[in-house]
């Protein structure tokens, strides 16, 4: 397997080249060999041309979070731990782990994957974001021969922003802990588990601000379509494609399950999406509404047959609307959520049309996790200690060529 011999710099072009050639390389490896993977690395200490290499990145690093754009407190731990604080030591950037680990992140998480990434224009991401399209008659393109030509436009909104949060785990074992373990036998690494375990809390609390977070109408609770309102966190696409305050101009697409059933609604909202200019080609939906639309299509055959993989090693099924075909990516967990529907205080869940080319994942610092490795009893703690980390954001560019579909919770 290629691997990292010298560090980079999280967004250098190198580093993001190398690191996807990794991952094609590693996503074959079941869930237990890139456990397996990360517990060999964790025991096996860097060479020390790579420790060198590392110190000097991360002094790079650590100059960069003198402009605020980290939170205090991670900035201060980082901080302390590299020198630049009230202790000495010196952080590491592991990213020989960064690659198995992200693996285990997705795994979890298989849109995150699925979303094209791109680098912020700034702490708060701006861009145009679509609202309507042209509105002019048929045939109003036609002019005379010497005829002037008449101007036109989509609807936008111009200077549309998206926050961008800061997702970090802190993630610790005990010097008594690793030599209780190691000496007792026990068949199991308890920094390899506190890592896991870290990515999964990350993907948790990614999956949820992507879904219902609300960092823009500061009225909105869980209770609501708009969510719970978090300065710190992003606009899920719960409240973007929904109908609560600030979004409610935003022109995407909604349908209530009624008459129709799960499946035939969510035709309806993806054929109205394309209708619109989009292209509809995935939905996001829970495991719950997974297996209401399985349910519904046991005797089709071409649904059962027709299975495509969303990430190596993650398969799931297709249904055909009048524009092409929606790829199902099922969400397990309660990250999705629900909310009281405005019209009658129903209980619903939403299940999200998305046209992926108009999403786009903003990030600052790194396209990815970042983990550190902070020095063993550098602030008198003996732990050995990581932090994971990224700063993300998301941009729904043209809401109304997406849609929702609001069914009753199971």
């Amino acid at each position: 397997m290629e691997t990292f011999t010298q560090a980079y710099h999280p967004s250098d072009p190198q580093y993001m080249i190398k690191r996807q050639r990794q991952l094609k390389e590693l996503s074959s490896l079941s869930t237990a060999q890139l456990k397996r993977m990360v517990n060999s690395m964790l025991t096996n200490p860097l060479p020390e041309e790579a420790k060198e290499q590392n110190t000097q990145v991360a002094k790079q690093f650590v100059g960069q979070l003198h402009d605020g754009a980290l939170h205090p407190a991670l900035r201060r731990s980082i901080l302390d731990s590299t020198g630049g604080g009230t202790s000495g030591g010196s952080v590491m950037i592991r990213q020989d782990l960064e690659v198995p680990l992200y693996l285990l992140f997705v795994r979890k998480f298989p849109f995150y994957e699925r979303i094209e990434a791109g680098p912020s224009n700034g702490l708060v991401h701006a861009y145009n974001q679509v609202t309507a399209v042209d509105a002019n008659a048929l045939g109003s393109s036609v002019i005379t021969e010497t005829g002037a030509v008449t101007y036109s436009s989509s609807t936008y909104a111009r200077g549309a922003t998206t926050p961008i949060a800061v997702f970090a785990q802190g993630r610790g074992v005990t010097l008594k802990e690793i030599a209780a373990v190691r000496q007792g036998g026990a068949a199991y690494d308890p920094a390899r588990q506190e890592l896991a375990d870290g990515m999964t809390r990350l993907s948790t609390d990614t999956q949820y601000f992507m879904f219902q977070g609300n960092a823009t109408n500061s009225s909105g609770t869980a209770a609501q379509e708009a969510g719970l309102y978090n300065a710190n966190g992003i606009d899920g696409v719960r409240g973007v494609l929904g109908s609560a305050g600030s979004f409610s101009t935003n022109g995407a697409i909604q349908v209530d399950v009624g008459s129709l059933n799960t499946t035939e609604s969510i035709q309806v909202a993806a054929t109205k999406a394309a209708n619109n200019g989009g292209n509809p080609t995935a939905v996001i939906l829970s495991i719950n509404a997974k297996q209401a639309v399985d349910i519904e299509n046991q005797g089709n055959k071409r649904y059962t047959d027709n299975t495509v993989e969303i990430i190596p090693g993650v398969d799931t099924t297709q249904i055909p609307y009048a524009n092409g075909m929606l790829t199902l990516v099922p969400v397990p967990g309660n990250t999705i959520g629900t909310y009281n529907r405005t019209s009658d205080s129903a209980l619903v869940e939403d299940i999200y049309i998305l046209d992926e080319s108009t999403i786009k994942r903003r990030w600052l610092y790194s396209e990815s996790f970042t983990t550190l490795q902070i020095p063993s009893g550098v602030d008198g703690v003996l732990s050995d200690r990581w932090i994971i980390f990224q700063m993300s954001g998301l941009e729904i560019a043209a809401p109304l060529f997406c849609a929702k579909v609001r069914r009753l919770a199971a």
